[in-house]
This record gives C-alpha cells, sequence and structure tokens, in this order.
C-alpha cells in the first residue's frame, strides 16, 4: 500500500510538472522570461537582484556606507520608534516593476519567492527578536476593494505560516485614504500619517496582547508609514515593534 502511495505520488507530481507550467504558465518578474515549472525568478536575473547585504542600519535595515556607522543618516535625523527591521532588496529600477506588479497588477504568485527568501537571510534576526505575531500594514478599504487584496496582508500571512506564530491582518486600520507619501518631504509624510492609523475596534478590549511583533510591509522608504503604525501599536500596549519589508531604498547621505 506505501509502494503504491508513494508511486502514485510520484506520477502526480511528473504529471504537474508537464502540465501545469502550460496550463498556469510562470514568467520571471524581472525580465519576464517564461520559467521552468517550480521556479519564480531565473537564474540569471536572481544572480542580479540587489539584496541588502551589510553593514546594514542597527534600527530600519538599510545599509550604510561604513560597518562603523549604527544608524543611516534617515534614522539618525528622523529617530524611529521601531525596535530593529530587515529588508531583502533595494528598491531601485530592476525591482521596482515587480514591485508595481506586486502591488497593483495580482502578482501574488511573488509571494512565496520574497518570504520565503526573507526567512531564509533573517531567519537568526527573527529568533533574536521573538515576535509573538505578524501584523500587516494595512490599505484603507477602498484601495483594497480597488485591487482584491492587500500584498502587505499577503506578505504577513505568508511569514507568520513558515514562522508557526500568530497572524492579526485586521488588528490595524487604515480609517483615513491618505494622499501619496511620494509627494511629501520625510516630516510632511509622517504628519499625513499622524491620524491615519487605528486598533480595530474588535481588538480594543484583547485579554493578551503579544509583547512583541513583526509589522510587516512591501516597501520602506523614508520609513513613515512604519513610524506612524508603530506609534499606534505601542500605544495599544505592544511594548516592541520590529519592522520587515521586500524592498528598501537608499540612505540619503
Amino acid at each position: 500500500m506505501m509502494i503504491r502511495t508513494h508511486k502514485s505520488h510520484t506520477i502526480r507530481k511528473r504529471i504537474g510538472r508537464i502540465f501545469l507550467p502550460i496550463l498556469f504558465p510562470r514568467h520571471c518578474p524581472v525580465c519576464g522570461d517564461l520559467l521552468p515549472y517550480g521556479d519564480k525568478v531565473c537564474a540569471t536575473c536572481y544572480r542580479k537582484l540587489p539584496f541588502v547585504r551589510p553593514p546594514r542600519c542597527l534600527k530600519c535595515g538599510k545599509p550604510v556606507l561604513d560597518a562603523s556607522e549604527e544608524y543611516c543618516y534617515d534614522c539618525k535625523v528622523f529617530p524611529k520608534s521601531f525596535h530593529g527591521g530587515c529588508s531583502l532588496l533595494l528598491y531601485n529600477q530592476l525591482t521596482q516593476p515587480a514591485m508595481v506588479d506586486y502591488k497593483y497588477h495580482n502578482r501574488r504568485v511573488l509571494t512565496d519567492f520574497y518570504t520565503e527568501e526573507l526567512l531564509d537571510r533573517y531567519l537568526p534576526f527573527f529568533r533574536i527578536w521573538r515576535p509573538e505575531a505578524v501584523i500587516p500594514v494595512p490599505v484603507h478599504e477602498a484601495k483594497k476593494k480597488q485591487r482584491g487584496y492587500n500584498q502587505a496582508e499577503l506578505l504577513s500571512g505568508s511569514i507568520a505560516d513558515l514562522l508557526g506564530i500568530r497572524h492579526y491582518p485586521d488588528l490595524l486600520v487604515r480609517r483615513i485614504n491618505t494622499l501619496p507619501q511620494k509627494q511629501f518631504t520625510p516630516q510632511a509624510r509622517l504628519n499625513n500619517l499622524q491620524k491615519a492609523f487605528v486598533i480595530h475596534p474588535s481588538f480594543r478590549d484583547m485579554a493578551k496582547k503579544p509583547a512583541r511583533v513583526l509589522l510587516v510591509d512591501d516597501i520602506y522608504t523614508t520609513g513613515a508609514t512604519m513610524e506612524a503604525c508603530t506609534r499606534v501599536l505601542h500605544r495599544f500596549g505592544i511594548r516592541q515593534v520590529y519592522i520587515c519589508t521586500v524592498c528598501i531604498g537608499v540612505s540619503r547621505e
């Protein structure tokens, strides 16, 4: 019986390898080439991806010029309330098209690649931080209805599953549909978000709140969104907030 089951499983896998690429073809998010079954990025593009490498800012995770620099320019000029952070890739001309597709064009299939790479590179960080729950940065209800999903929620749910910890996709709510952040200076971005986020009413009487959480978003630039969310979580009673993103901008120094 076990041998028959193993054989049938092997046959199903072989059939999947043959027909799935035909029925559901995957394309490399960087160059657009058709991918072999099971691959998420072509080998050539993978070698070109600008993974964030040390030395990094101890606060947000941005690359810094020298290992003697504890914090990047942005975190020194605009101190952050979260306790630490990590990011997978630099946000530049190579990674931007894939992030646009992921955020606006329903490329949810990229979730597995992003989260698996994050855990492969930052699992030691997560073990040190010991988050008890994962929370996504919320989008406004109107934007979620328009897109059909929140990309940060896809990421946070996958990370929570891989880490085996709780996921609170609805704990934070974006009650104000703010103006696009890219038109503002760093301080103006934070001011624009001051009252945008609140705790969902169903969580306000939460008996046992997690002491440490991982706050997840797709892109980190100035950190205004993460800072605004962190302040709300601190007021709620969560002591330590760590952040995790797929892409991050470079420091302005």
